[in-house]
């Protein structure tokens, strides 16, 4: 089942006339994919149009004729973009402020900088053996924010070599 152009451009230019124009944003499996570059462009608009399809999709025309941007949140495909939309919104907002409590927070998250982010502890001190490591209970600031770069970058190389290998852009994260 694809989904017709009417009803979709009618509903798209509907909003539109009523709100302004908006970056109508298709979800779609053939799209740029998300990263969290791409999130903090989108925060940037005024508002973001998502327009989500049904199984096999929507009519060519909407992608060629009306949507500004097509956006996959991975290699895979879903029923419809409802759950993607959903993904994206939480992707952006992020990025607005006030969302989340700390204004620098979005900046310090993983892919920010190319890396994912360094393991979190919390008390108790030792859980069943396992203890926070003695750097983060030092004190000593220069040292843990060492520690945590150094461990970024051994997560990141261990468990996503692709992130890796991709060129770092500072304050934009992976492009």
């Amino acid at each position: 089942m694809v989904m017709k152009p009417e009803p979709i451009f009618a509903g798209v230019e509907a909003l539109r006339e009523r709100f302004g124009p908006g970056k109508a944003v298709l979800l779609s499996p053939h799209g740029e994919p998300l990263t969290s570059a791409l999130a903090r462009k989108l925060s940037a608009e005024d508002h973001l149009i998502l327009v989500c399809g049904r199984y096999e999709g929507v009519d060519q025309r909407v992608a060629d004729h009306l949507a500004d941007l097509e956006v996959s949140i991975g290699d895979y495909v879903l029923t419809g973009g409802e759950l993607p939309a959903l993904v994206l919104v939480d992707a952006v907002a992020r990025f607005l402020p006030g969302v989340l409590g700390d204004p620098l927070a979005s900046s310090r998250d993983s892919f920010e900088e190319g890396l994912l982010e360094a393991p979190q502890y919390t008390r108790p001190r030792t859980f069943r053996g396992h203890a926070v490591p003695d750097v983060l209970l030092s004190g000593d600031h220069a040292a843990i924010e060492k520690w945590r770069r150094e461990e970024a970058t051994r997560r990141t190389v261990e468990r996503r070599p692709d992130l890796a290998n991709k060129k770092l852009t500072p304050g934009k994260g992976v492009e």
